[in-house]
């Protein structure tokens, strides 16, 4: 492409755009971009854009070359506008604070989760904490990466906070100090998963046990009562067996659920939470790789099976409703989530105390005490307390534990990001995936109490009987 010099009152330019391809908000567009001189001498950036045809390059480049002029022609029109007006001519230096300002502008376009907001509030003020309020282009490499080191999970939002800066024109590319950071690699890993993994895998199974008898009797008293968390065994049984996340179970529908093939749709729609509100999500889950199909284990079918035959549900009635028959709220799933915990924990603790006094031996947690709920709220995660969402890490956890293939495991807990360049190539099957969530099943049951085996005397005497066939 030829040199084109532009002249106006206020300045003079070169342009030797680039054109790229970009991604805003679901739309694809060719953006031509280049860097031009004011009047001043200072050097900026400038941008133009249009949308990328919907016909592929190779069936007509005509349209596609025809895009990326339109493009150019944009970014030199934006350039006209600027260069004729004298705002140009007087750089304005912005501060970290304005950055942060665009930055949540664009979050807010995009229509962030609550809980995503949360994160990033809490990332910006320990960042606050560490940065003086100054010109963003004052901050060196070194320094940022000072802040990077002691907050690992802060490179991500510092890189898009300079990043809107540059969209803006408000440093160039160039000058961008996050381009060299160094960002930590390893995923995080919370203290309480790092310490109480193995704890949340053996105490399971009697959770789950306990979650699947509609009564339940007091140990100590020996009093029957409904046990009002019963209507929640299925939902716990899908997070821990299958992995799912808590918005891919609470919008599953029964006709999600192939109970010919022993399989279901996870995905085809999510229950999210923005502003306090419920809302329905049909656009996919939380990655491209969310919407999955996948095998059920023989009991987590015959317990759907039972649950829709319970309640008479229809293809478009949700698998996991409240009585008036609508989606749970999933703020309300997390809190009863809690409550239901702690219940166990107590009823456990009820149990291991009888079951002392009764055998004489000692007790199998004698460091536990029961708990009321203000003392649950204040306890940190443990053996018996832990998130909801770590439901889904038991069952990584125990794939893990047995060796399953990362593949599998990837398309199993739908995760996006790929380990090299083999996964790309690597699909895995059906079958794999059914083993693997049938071996989580198995782990997950309660397992009968040792045997009592012979002793050699008792092995020869069998030998020694006369067999009378």
């Amino acid at each position: 492409m030829k040199d084109t010099s532009l002249t106006a009152s206020r300045g003079l330019a070169t342009l030797t755009p680039s054109i790229t391809v970009v991604n805003t908000h679901g739309t694809r567009k060719y953006r031509a971009y280049t860097c031009y001189r004011t009047a001043s001498g200072d050097w900026r950036q400038i941008t133009g854009s249009a949308p990328v045809p919907d016909i592929p390059e190779e069936e007509n480049p005509a349209v596609h070359e025809m895009a990326r002029s339109m493009a150019v022609a944009a970014m030199e029109k934006n350039m006209r506008r600027k260069l004729a007006t004298g705002k140009t001519g007087t750089p304005r230096t912005h501060k970290l604070s304005e950055a942060i300002e665009l930055f949540w502008k664009d979050k807010t376009k995009r229509n962030v989760r609550g809980n995503t907001r949360y994160t990033y509030e809490k990332q910006l003020a320990a960042v606050g904490k560490r940065l003086p309020d100054k010109s963003i282009s004052a901050y060196s490499t070194a320094e940022l990466q000072a802040v990077v080191d002691a907050i690992p999970e802060a490179a991500k939002v510092l890189k898009s906070i300079y990043y809107q800066a540059v969209r803006e024109g408000w440093i160039r590319a160039a000058d961008d100090p996050t381009r060299y950071l160094r960002i930590p690699a390893e995923p995080k890993v919370r203290k309480a998963q790092a310490k109480h993994t193995e704890d949340w895998i053996s105490n399971a199974p009697g959770l789950l046990l306990w979650l699947a008898e509609p009564d339940i009797t007091d140990p100590m008293t020996g009093e029957t009562k409904p046990n009002r968390f019963h209507r929640f065994y299925a939902l716990c049984l899908m997070e821990m067996g299958m992995g799912l996340r808590r918005e891919e179970v609470l919008g599953l529908q029964w006709k999600d659920v192939d109970f010919d093939h022993r399989r279901v749709s996870v995905a085809e729609r999510v229950i999210i939470e923005e502003k306090g509100r419920a809302i329905v999500k049909t656009s996919g889950g939380k990655t491209e790789s969310a919407a999955r199909l996948l095998p059920l284990s023989g009991r987590i079918a015959d317990v759907l099976h039972a649950k829709r035959d319970a309640e008479r549900g229809q293809p478009d009635d949700w698998v996991f409703r409240t009585g008036k028959g609508t989606h749970f709220k999933p703020a309300y799933l997390t809190s009863i989530w809690q409550e239901l915990l702690l219940a166990y924990h107590n009823w456990a603790i009820r149990d291991d105390i009888t079951r002392s006094k009764r055998t004489g031996k000692p007790r199998q947690w004698p460091d536990e005490k029961e708990m009321t709920k203000k003392q649950w709220s204040g306890a940190w995660y443990g053996p018996w307390k832990w998130r909801q969402h770590d439901n889904r890490h038991v069952a990584e956890s125990i794939m893990e534990m047995y060796s399953v293939d990362w593949a599998v495991r990837k398309d199993i807990l739908g995760h996006k990001k790929e380990a090299d360049v083999t996964a790309r190539y690597t699909h895995t099957t059906e079958q794999k995936r059914r083993e693997a969530i049938e071996l989580i099943d198995s782990e997950l049951t309660p397992k009968e109490p040792e045997e009592n085996y012979l002793t050699a005397e008792e092995l020869q005497t069998i030998k020694e009987e006369p067999d009378y066939d």
